[in-house]
């Protein structure tokens, strides 16, 4: 179900420095590259600025950004309903969900498929520019990855991006603007608490529902260590009860409240709106979700081959030992070596340590 909370003034973000209001981005641009984040990908969507699109003819690309942080099943639903309006593409976070592999996690972020899902994206966008110099933009509401979108455009294309210049060019025919464009909306739901959580700090139990709503019972009895209960009108409850959180022998909502916007604020604990109506036929191309396959969960933790988790963290160590740099984020040797396999030692090694 669409998890609704009142806005009131928590969902107003003015326009940053960093950043350029969405009518400029459309009125300079061929192209528009809008980004949503898809842990609540409907609030994401302005019927405005898809209208004010379609009116000047625009190009639309819709990137459905955090994939790795949402079931295959609910990635699979979102992508039908906007693939319906926009040629559609997903991308990886680079958000990493924090848990008790701390170590693997980090090394994971600076090198494990970076680029994942850029490819594809890359490859129609320069499709649509084959005859005349074309101008990308980039869109999106606050706190949905613009920024990183455009980073990782620039990085798949070998660019960086200029302090003073803004724009830069990807190909003959192509130019990607780096500045994004702020799409003004007033989130209503579970992206509204994440982008507002100080506020919602002093009045927990307003959103304790809706936020137990968003998440899973399989990962909240996971995270948590819950016994089973009934999910999710029983997850206060049950946290009053794991965590010995009363208030005068009554369960203190208001603490568990607080202990659930902590996780989140820490990013320790994974979250999304599931699709109302999604046509399930419709399935992601292989091409776009190869390169982020791996970090996709079925509702449990993320699944990796141990052999590459230990090339990463072995390398990791070897840089800091000689006292040099971490890993270069532009090093595209790392890809390569993720297909090598490590020592039997290694992987006998890492396998003992899954196990305890």
């Amino acid at each position: 179900a669409v998890v609704s909370t009142q806005s009131g003034h928590y969902g107003r973000e003015a326009i940053s420095a960093k950043s350029v209001s969405s009518h400029i981005t459309i009125s300079q641009c061929d192209i528009i590259v809008w980004v949503i984040d898809i842990r609540s990908a409907k609030e994401c969507f302005c019927e405005e600025t898809f209208s004010e699109l379609t009116n000047a003819k625009k190009t639309v690309v819709f990137v459905l950004n955090k994939v790795d942080l949402v079931p295959k099943s609910v990635a699979y639903q979102w992508y039908s309903v906007y693939s319906k309006r926009a040629p559609t593409f997903v991308l990886k976070s680079t958000e990493i969900i924090l848990t008790e592999c701390e170590q693997i996690i980090t090394a994971l972020k600076t090198s494990l498929a970076r680029f994942g899902g850029a490819k594809p994206l890359l490859a129609h966008l320069k499709e649509s520019s084959t005859e005349a110099e074309k101008k990308i933009g980039v869109i999106g509401g606050p706190q949905v990855g613009k920024s990183c979108v455009i980073s990782t455009i620039l990085k798949q294309c070998g660019r960086t991006k200029a302090k003073k210049a803004t724009e830069t060019k990807l190909s003959e025919t192509l130019k990607l603007v780096t500045v994004p464009g702020l799409i003004k909306m007033e989130y209503k739901g579970v992206l509204n608490v994440l982008n507002n959580i100080h506020q919602y700090m002093n009045h927990p139990t307003e959103v304790l529902t809706a936020l137990a709503h968003c998440i899973t019972k399989q990962d909240a009895m996971f995270h948590f260590t819950l016994p089973n209960y009934k999910h999710p009108e029983g997850l206060p409850d049950a946290l009053a009860v794991r965590y010995n959180l009363y208030f005068q022998k009554e369960p203190d909502h208001e603490a568990v409240g607080r202990l659930v916007l902590k996780q989140f604020r820490d990013k320790k604990l994974k979250f999304y709106v599931a699709c109302e109506d999604s046509d399930d036929s419709v399935n992601i191309p292989d091409d776009q979700i190869g390169d982020v396959h791996r970090l996709l969960f079925e509702g449990d933790a993320l699944r990796l081959n141990s052999s590459e988790l230990n090339i990463i963290i072995t390398k990791k160590e070897k840089k800091k030992k000689g006292n040099e740099m971490d890993v270069d984020e532009d090093d595209e040797e790392d890809d390569k070596e993720l297909g090598m396999g490590s020592s039997d030692e290694e992987d006998g090694e890492f396998e003992e340590e899954e196990m305890s």
